[in-house]
């Protein structure tokens, strides 16, 4: 499967506690960021899982919240290229279950409990 990317890709600095959250659905990307921001992270959000690759290039968060529907998706296509590029960056999609993928994911809408128990195991 050939695919093609417009992408902003930069040379990562320190980012901090920082986070990216990408999702369309913009209820639970709020309510994403506002869980992430409670828990002290300095958030920043987008629509656009391609431009949060982006974001993650030019902030270098601690993790990034990424949306996936199906493989190959945009979200997927992201998270893949975060992890070649920024592996100080911790993915985590949100979406769909993918059995055996390459990252864990949990099922929107996201219990929270579920991820702060991530969180948690990241930060361990």
């Amino acid at each position: 499967m050939a695919f093609s990317i417009d992408a902003d890709i930069r040379t990562p600095g320190y980012g901090g506690r920082r986070a990216v959250v990408a999702d369309a659905d913009r209820v639970q990307r709020e309510a994403l960021a506002g869980h992430l921001s409670g828990r002290g992270f300095q958030v920043s959000q987008t629509a656009n899982a391609l431009e949060a690759l982006a974001i993650i290039g030019a902030e270098a968060p601690v993790v990034a919240l990424l949306p996936f529907d199906r493989e190959g998706d945009e979200g997927d296509r992201a998270a893949a290229l975060a992890a070649m590029l920024y592996p100080q960056t911790r993915i985590l999609m949100t979406g769909r279950h993918m059995p055996n993928g390459p990252f864990p994911i949990l099922p929107c809408p996201v219990d929270l409990t579920a991820l702060d128990r991530w969180l948690d195991e990241v930060a361990a």
